[in-house]
């Protein structure tokens, strides 16, 4: 019988390291170690791994290299990296994640977040997979069956289809011909707009119509098409007098498209922004940021006596705590404002526009900071606990491309600590010098 176990590849110099790994791992994985990235090349070779857990700091060949020689591999380019590193700077990880790396994690490996991030890359893995898989599957599907066709007289303003178009659509034969206004009260109005542009500009000559959009099923839900055309017949001034095409059903691929989006951009725990994604809003904050003369904020929020509740009620009421803990940050900021977890119990809000000025701003994101302190004082209900943790807040400005992301996050860190040091349940702020 075929062992279906996941076959994990950890390629560190140091044995410590890989007994962290091989002991965390081995219940749910296959482990396979190597001490050096030629050996790791090697045996990925003779049997090619579901994910490899790569250390980047090696004698000889490192990490990133190894990584290279992976990806230029074309039986191996497709298995998921995550390094590991002692070295936490946002130029090594900005390095790694453009050579291809899944993800990153920094030593001492933490056995918990190893285990969920594992999880997740191997989950995703299997998503994108499945999905191709899905994919083949409706193509071989619609050669035999066919795919739902349109054929519309331009001039007349009637649509012909076949029997399949009705049938991804749930219509009876009545709507084998019908007017083309019939069509279009179909699609979602979200995306009509869209639809309008798109087959205008096909009307005149800018290529071919395509559009994945939503059209109204004969239940009453949408479904999601890959509607495509061209215009297959001309008077002799150019004018379109009759335009064909035809749609496929891929509410399939837009679920898993949106399953893997949230995997790699969303804490499956609370459901908010995880690191990656609050990275790219940071970036896309600081340069707005200069474009409006605007200044925002970011606060670094780390729950008290977090662990104290893990080592005495278990890892479940942690988890409910923390869930609790985004839902009342949400409530806690403006809609347009990011709440992200980082992991464990470590939050960031990024506060957005808040004013022109610096003082303004920075007291506008205290005041919003002892609001969240506030509102995160408040008893937590856990079902058989009922329980209190309070948090210590880290406040500083996000003002313009002259500083990284990596600044920002380490002020409002260090902030964060400074409220820790006076005794926690308080706000701290760390501006940068003008």
């Amino acid at each position: 019988m075929k062992n279906e176990r996941p076959r994990i590849l950890a390629i560190d110099d140091n044995p410590e390291n890989l007994i962290v790994i091989g002991t965390s791992l081995e219940a749910d994985y296959d482990i396979q170690v190597a001490s050096s990235g030629l050996e790791g090349l090697a045996l990925a070779r003779q049997t090619p791994p579901d994910l490899i857990l790569l250390d980047v700091m090696m004698p000889g060949l490192d990490g990133f290299e190894t990584c290279r020689l992976f990806k230029a591999d074309a039986a191996l380019e497709n298995i998921p990296v995550i390094f590991l590193t002692a070295v936490s700077d946002m130029h090594s990880e900005v390095s790694g994640l453009e050579l291809g790396a899944a993800d990153y994690l920094t030593k001492p490996i933490k056995v918990a977040l190893l285990k969920q991030r594992t999880r997740n890359i191997l989950q995703l893995t299997r998503l994108t997979r499945d999905l191709r898989a899905s994919e083949e599957r409706l193509r071989l599907v619609m050669e035999a069956t066919g795919e739902g066709v349109w054929d519309w007289n331009i001039l007349a303003g009637g649509v012909g289809h076949n029997a399949s178009w009705c049938q991804i659509l749930g219509l009876d034969a009545m709507y084998l011909e019908h007017e083309f206004g019939q069509f279009t009260d179909l699609i979602h109005p979200d995306d009509l707009p869209q639809v309008k542009q798109r087959l205008s500009a096909c009307l005149e000559g800018s290529g071919e119509y395509e559009s994945e959009h939503r059209l109204r099923h004969a239940d009453g839900h949408y479904v999601w098409v890959l509607d495509r055309g061209k215009v297959v017949h001309s008077d002799g001034t150019g004018t379109p007098l009759r335009m064909v095409g035809s749609i496929r059903n891929i509410d399939d691929r837009k679920r898993y498209d949106a399953e893997i989006h949230r995997l790699a951009f969303y804490d499956p725990l609370t459901g908010l922004p995880n690191r990656r994604l609050l990275m790219d809003r940071l970036q896309q904050a600081i340069m707005m940021n200069e474009r409006h003369t605007q200044i925002g904020a970011l606060m670094y929020i780390d729950m008290d006596r977090f662990k104290a509740l893990n080592d005495t009620h278990g890892h479940a009421m942690g988890d409910r705590l923390l869930i609790q803990v985004g839902e009342r940050l949400r409530s806690a900021v403006r809609g347009h404002d990011t709440v992200a977890r980082l992991g464990g119990d470590e939050f960031v809000l990024m506060l957005e526009r808040l004013s022109s000025s610096r003082d303004e701003a920075l007291a506008r994101a205290t005041a919003i900071a002892r609001k969240v302190l506030e509102v995160l004082n408040t008893p937590y209900d856990l079902g058989e606990v009922l329980y209190m943790s309070t948090p210590s807040i880290g406040v500083t400005l996000v003002l313009d491309r002259n500083e990284t992301i990596d600044e920002v996050l380490q002020r409002a860190d260090m902030a964060m600590y400074d409220a820790k040091a006076a005794g926690r349940n308080t706000v701290r702020t760390c501006s940068r010098a003008a």
